[in-house]
Parts: structure tokens; C-alpha cells; sequence
């Protein structure tokens, strides 16, 4: 162990929930981000959002090199645009790099990194529609702070907050690494050629890389100064996987080192979706656009078990006179030495012992709809619903929920997409895409983070898609025309 270190830490005490505050202006930024993958080329990338969209292969097998999307945000604190755009450089300082949001609202954060491909859907037979797909997934959630309790863990905490009660309640953090292989399959439940219903479903076998999760139902915390905490009483639960404190740090280049360090079991997940088309000049002889769509999914119903690593239990808190410096990871520690090191101190006692844990999927509830308003435009309005409470021992990994609308302009060969969105309720972003045959690339904040001055959301994604398209020859009957637009 080196102690040459030890006056240095990481700003992460794991124990009290200035967990997720202290680290939310140096994570939500230090991570990628995910944003919206949304391209009319090829439906094969939209899979894991509704399986019913394995259909499309019905007139041409599809197949997708890669795509990947990212994405982070917070509604507790907003971003100087100028530190964003420098590559996040050099610590950042509350009052000149970040500001404090001091709305009412419960603050939160999240942030996700998805890769997809490759993947290839087809058809067997006339009525069968299979698809498969590799991806792989890393989420964080935090949160359900009052502003009140940001003031608390700041920078530069005012004196008013001093020897007062403030009470924690189903707050904490969570980060979720997985991977997974997906195999969907699809029905045309009804074809009239005005009346189009399709249905598909996934099973996922999922595999668990790296999971961790600090939780309170109930926390009272009273600050003394800036050095010295009153007291702290209440409940945390910690679990975590072996390789989770590289997660802990602020080199996001630690937490891809342990996406091949696998800590987790097997597990399956499960989506479910229907779409509906409707064509008002139906004809088995010519192509027409469907006027509008209609398409809603649950995904990600499942979970992974882990093997949890030593120090992970549920703690009771009756510490009183604490150093706050003693509450911080030091550089030189791992998790499970933490742990030890806090009990020694009799800061927390384990009320029992935990072995294993199981992390849920950010199971979600989509709808999204979309107009063809003329041959070239189209508008689309996508709605996604997180199902995920917190409770229990555990702070749910979840995706963020949104309501967003997309205008689109373009023809087969390119588009232009201007999508506006309202991420958690709360923020606004305005963002721009682009496609050019199977490439698409664009950010749903892009043009919004180039007006305003602070940013408290951004993304951005990309993808290269196939469609080997069947035709439809009118002397012999054979092939069918496409009902996607291409």
C-alpha cells in the first residue's frame, strides 16, 4: 500500500450522499453521452427501441456495420459552454466553470454510452422476420437531492447550512456495464394494404461486467463547518462488484479498461412491441407512403446477477464529531479497504452480510408516432417513460425520460432532422442530424449548445446501416415494395 498518496483523495464519499454531488461536476462530463438513434434509411439499428421493426425486413434483408450513442445531463447543475467546448479541462470550479441550479425541483443526473453492431435482420420464408444484434451498454443515475442539500455539499458551502438537519430520502447512485446479444422475431399481423399491424419480440441473453449501487431510504446529515460533520444517522446500502472502483475516479479511460473484466453472471431480457401504418391509397401494384405510424415497446424487462464484492452490506450510520476528509476515498484505497477503514472507525455497522445482488435493466415504456406530410417531410413525435422506482437495497439504473419531436426534410439518398427535445421534464435541447445514404450522424443538443451560454445536456451519435432492398416486378409478380421509407 502506498502511503505517499494518502493526503491526496478522490472526491467520492462513498458513505454519506454527498456521493453523487460531490462527483456530479466532474462525471457528467468526464463520461460520453447517449443520445437519439434515428435514421429512415434502415430500421435494423431501431430494434432494441421496438422489435416490431425487425418487419422491415420483409422487403430486403438489413444489416448494420456499428452505431453507437451517447449522452449526459443534469438539472443540478449547468455547464459553462466555453469549458465544455475545451474538452472539460482542468478541474472544474463552481461559480466560474459550473453553476448550481436553485429550482425546487429534485436534482438528478445520468449519463450513458451505447455501442450496437454488427447486426443483420432478414426474412424466412413469407411470414417469419428474424434479427440478431450484439450491444453493449454503460449507465449511471444519481440523484433525488433538494436543492437545499446541493447548497450543502458544495464548492463553497454557505454558512446558513451550517448546524442545520437535512434529511436524505431514497437517494444514491448507481453505474451499470453490460453487454448483451439479442435475437428478435417478427410477425405482419395484418396486411390490407391500407391497414398495416406489426408485432415483434426480444430475448436478450445478457452478460454482467461491472455493477455498483450506494442507496439510503432514510439519512440525516448536520454539518458543523467546512471540516466537521455534527452527525450522521440513518441507512446506506453498498454493493458493488470487484472491479468497480475505477469507476470511482475521474479518468473516464478507467471505466472502459473494465468493460473486458467480466463480474457478473448470465441473465435474459425480454422487449415487446407493436407498430401500426396506415395507407390511405393502399394497392398491391404501386408504392405509397403510409400518411402516418404508430409504434409503442416495453424494453428491457430483465436483470443480471453479481457476486458482490467484500465491504458491499447494508450499514446502519451513528457517527458524530466526523472528519469529512475521512468520509473520501483515498487514492490509494479500493472499495473493500474503504469499507474496512470506515468500520475500524466505527462510523458504520453492517447489520448483516450480503453475498450476491441483482441489477435490474433500465426497463422503459416508448411511444413513437410520425406524419409524412408530403413526399419529402415528415414529423415525428417520440416519447420514452422510465419504469424504474427507487426503493428496496438498490438505486435503479434507469434512462432519463424525454419528449421529443422531429421535423425531417430528404428524399432515399439524404435527410436533414432538426429534433427538439425536453429531456427530464426540464431541459430544452435543440439538435440537428444528418444522413447520407447508410451514414447518419447528428446530436439532439447540438445547435441549442451553440446558442446558450451554460449547457446542462448533451449527446451525440452516428451509424453506418445497409438495406439490400427486394423489388417489386409488375409482369411477374414477384418481390414487394418496401413499407419503411428507405
Amino acid at each position: 500500500m502506498n502511503h505517499q498518496h494518502s493526503k491526496r483523495h478522490r472526491s467520492y464519499p462513498f458513505l454519506v450522499l454527498s456521493t453523487v454531488l460531490s462527483l456530479l461536476p466532474s462525471i457528467i462530463f468526464s463520461q460520453q453521452f447517449v443520445g437519439l438513434p434515428t435514421t429512415d434509411y434502415s430500421a435494423i439499428h431501431q430494434v432494441p427501441l421496438n422489435p416490431a421493426w425487425v418487419n422491415s425486413s420483409d422487403n430486403g434483408t438489413e444489416f448494420m456495420a456499428f452505431s453507437f450513442s451517447a449522452l449526459a445531463g443534469t438539472n443540478a447543475y449547468q455547464f459553462k459552454r466555453k469549458w465544455v467546448l475545451d474538452g472539460f479541462s482542468g478541474k472544474a470550479r463552481e461559480g466560474k466553470d459550473y453553476f448550481a441550479n436553485t429550482s425546487r425541483r429534485m436534482k438528478h443526473m445520468w449519463a450513458n454510452f451505447d455501442i450496437m453492431g454488427p447486426a443483420v435482420s432478414f426474412k424466412y420464408k413469407e411470414e417469419h422476420h428474424i434479427g440478431v444484434y450484439t450491444r453493449m451498454r454503460q449507465l449511471y443515475r444519481g440523484g433525488n437531492f433538494s436543492s437545499s442539500q446541493l447548497g450543502l455539499f458544495g464548492d463553497n458551502t454557505p454558512v446558513v447550512y451550517y448546524d442545520q438537519d437535512v434529511h436524505f430520502k431514497k437517494a444514491g447512485f448507481s453505474v451499470h456495464n453490460f453487454s448483451e446479444i439479442g435475437f428478435s422475431y417478427g410477425r405482419i399481423l395484418r396486411n390490407d394494404e391500407y391497414h398495416i399491424i406489426r408485432a415483434g419480440v426480444t430475448v436478450k441473453y445478457l452478460m454482467g461486467f461491472v455493477a455498483g449501487s450506494v442507496y439510503t431510504n432514510e439519512l440525516t446529515y448536520r454539518r458543523d463547518n467546512k471540516d466537521t460533520a455534527a452527525a450522521i444517522t440513518g441507512d446506506v446500502t453498498a454493493l458493488y462488484t470487484y472491479n468497480a472502483t475505477s469507476y470511482l475516479d475521474n479518468d473516464a479511460s478507467n471505466d472502459f479498461s473494465q468493460w473486458f473484466q467480466r463480474a457478473g453472471k448470465a441473465g435474459l431480457g425480454l422487449d415487446i412491441g407493436v407498430q401500426y401504418e396506415y395507407h390511405p391509397n393502399g394497392t398491391p401494384n404501386e408504392e405509397t407512403p403510409y400518411l402516418y405510424s404508430i409504434a409503442a415497446s416495453i424494453t428491457d424487462i430483465g436483470g443480471i446477477g453479481y457476486v458482490a464484492d467484500r465491504g458491499s452490506n447494508n450499514y446502519t450510520l451513528t457517527a458524530s464529531n466526523v472528519v469529512i476528509n475521512n468520509l473520501s476515498l483515498k487514492d490509494y484505497e479500493g472499495l473493500d479497504q474503504y469499507m474496512d477503514r470506515q468500520v475500524k472507525d466505527s462510523l458504520i455497522t453492517a447489520k448483516g452480510t450480503v453475498e450476491k445482488f441483482r441489477m435490474g435493466l433500465p426497463t422503459a415504456f416508448r411511444v413513437n408516432t410520425d406524419w409524412n406530410l408530403s413526399p419529402q417531410f415528415n414529423i415525428g413525435v417520440n416519447v420514452l417513460l422510465n419504469m424504474k422506482g427507487n426503493g428496496g437495497d438498490i438505486y435503479r439504473p434507469a434512462y432519463v425520460n424525454y419528449f421529443n419531436i422531429t421535423p425531417t426534410y430528404g428524399n432515399r439518398k439524404y435527410s436533414i432532422s432538426a429534433p427538439f427535445s425536453l429531456i427530464g421534464y426540464q431541459n430544452l435541447c435543440i439538435g440537428a442530424a444528418f444522413r447520407y445514404g447508410p451514414f447518419y450522424i447528428g446530436s439532439s443538443s447540438l445547435l441549442s449548445s451553440m446558442i446558450v451560454k451554460n449547457i446542462s445536456s448533451i449527446d451525440a451519435y452516428a451509424g453506418l446501416v445497409f438495406k439490400f432492398k427486394k423489388t417489386y416486378n409488375y409482369y411477374t409478380g414477384e418481390g414487394r415494395y418496401n413499407r419503411f421509407r428507405p
